[in-house]
């Protein structure tokens, strides 16, 4: 297996005294094995790949006659393979297009209780643009699940898992349980905020996510917890702040050239001595004069109008006093983002220039309860407990969050307005 990973020629010699021969290559520390006599003056022998120069000068001033039979190992078929470009190429070619289509859905499976029909369901999953050769990523699930739960009034919930270009539909029939909204001793725990996992406390409920796993804002952490034990979840979050400024400002500097433009009012009508300014860029002082005598003021008045011209001078300000400036300004700003349950475990400074702008940029690592209750109403608790019995009958159960991802496939959507608003105000004074 070793030589034929390095590689081996399998030589054949014919001539006179091959015994010497072969005992010749010992000495020259060539490596021999498989000999074979094939007649009285022919035998035949492998050699290592990396031994055939060595061969070469063993060989020659000699009287035999050598020739190279096989060549056998790895490196020898990676050589062939290289020379067959084009069949090389077709197999890059043949993956790329293997992974270019496995991006797109190839069947759809549904599974529907008694009482809906499963070619209905199809139908409208098609209206939907849920279909056999849709890009995976354009599947929007809140919308076809909408879709489906406002065509079919007995639906309760719909599950769309994606797994590899198979897509699984599993349906819920409503019970008449189901129009119950009265909130029940149960929730679901769901992430706050984004992080990554440290540790559960799972004091009531089915764990979800472990720690480790990556979970994003409205991920379920804990399906079926009790609102009496309420568990805790701690994570990894992080927040970051960004400030930016020019550090390189442009500023208007006054050339000495300057030219004044002279305005007499008298009352509403006015005359203006105009004269011709060829400034590129100039800034224009104003200036008043009114004529008076003791505690009377005549109506004459006169504006006289100065234009500076003026030219764009750089100024490069101080980097390191510019990098403190914009660090106080974000340190600030995370004081009111982190809340004061959070502790902080590192924090980060960096900076990047970008032309003549300099962004810093402070990242904050903390850890945090990111616990959030989800209350279910009644029907959505009896509908929990009977998905956990069928589970332990030996069904395979709903998946609640299939790849630990949030797509809202166990939240019930089919509460009214009115315990949706109940819902948002408890989660607004949590």
């Amino acid at each position: 297996m070793i030589s034929y990973i390095r590689g081996y020629y399998i030589i054949t010699v014919e001539g006179i005294g091959i015994e010497r021969f072969l005992n010749h290559l010992i000495r020259s520390n060539i490596r021999v094995y498989n000999v074979n006599r094939t007649s009285n003056t022919k035998i035949e022998f492998c050699i290592e790949r990396q031994d055939m120069k060595a061969f070469k000068q063993a060989y020659r001033g000699s009287n035999f006659e050598v020739k190279i039979k096989q060549k056998t190992g790895i490196p020898f078929v990676l050589k062939r393979i290289y020379k067959l470009k084009g069949m090389w190429i077709c197999a890059i070619v043949s993956l790329m297009l293997l992974m270019f289509t496995s991006q797109f859905v190839t069947d759809i499976y549904i599974k529907v209780p008694e009482g809906i029909k499963k070619e209905e369901i199809r139908k409208e999953l098609y209206n939907a643009g849920l279909k056999p050769g849709i890009y995976k990523k354009n599947i929007d699930r809140k919308e076809v699940r909408d879709h489906i739960m406002l065509k079919f009034d007995e639906v309760a919930y719909i599950s769309i898992n994606v797994r590899g270009t198979n897509i699984f539909v599993t349906v819920t029939k409503k019970a008449e349980t189901l129009k119950s909204t009265q909130e029940s001793n149960y929730c679901n725990i769901i992430a706050e905020k984004n992080g990554i996992i440290e540790k559960v406390i799972p004091r009531s409920g089915n764990q979800i996510v472990n720690s480790g796993d990556i979970v994003q804002k409205g991920d379920v952490l804990i399906s079926g917890a009790n609102t009496k034990s309420v568990p805790e979840v701690w994570a990894s979050t992080f927040y970051e702040v960004s400030k930016s400024a020019n550090y390189e400002d442009t500023i208007k500097k006054k050339t000495g050239n300057k030219k004044k433009v002279y305005t007499i009012s008298f009352y509403n009508k006015k005359c203006t001595i105009r004269r011709n300014i060829k400034y590129k860029e100039y800034t224009i002082d104003n200036k008043e004069y009114k004529l008076s005598m003791g505690d009377y003021t005549f109506p004459v008045k006169i504006n006289i109008s100065t234009f500076n011209e003026t030219k764009d001078v750089k100024i490069k300000k101080d980097k390191e006093k510019l990098k403190k400036e914009l660090s106080e300004k974000s340190l600030k700003e995370l004081e009111y983002i982190i809340p004061a349950s959070a502790r902080v475990v590192d924090v980060s400074h960096d900076y990047k220039v970008n032309k003549n702008m300099l962004e810093y940029v402070i990242t904050v690592q903390t850890s945090e309860n990111i616990v959030q209750i989800d209350h279910l109403s009644k029907a959505e608790a009896e509908q929990l407990i009977k998905d956990q019995n069928n589970s332990k009958d030996g069904e395979e159960p709903i998946p609640q969050n299939p790849d630990k991802r949030p797509i809202n496939d166990i939240r019930n959507e089919f509460e009214n307005n009115e315990n949706d608003t109940d819902k948002k105000d408890l989660r607004e004074n949590q």
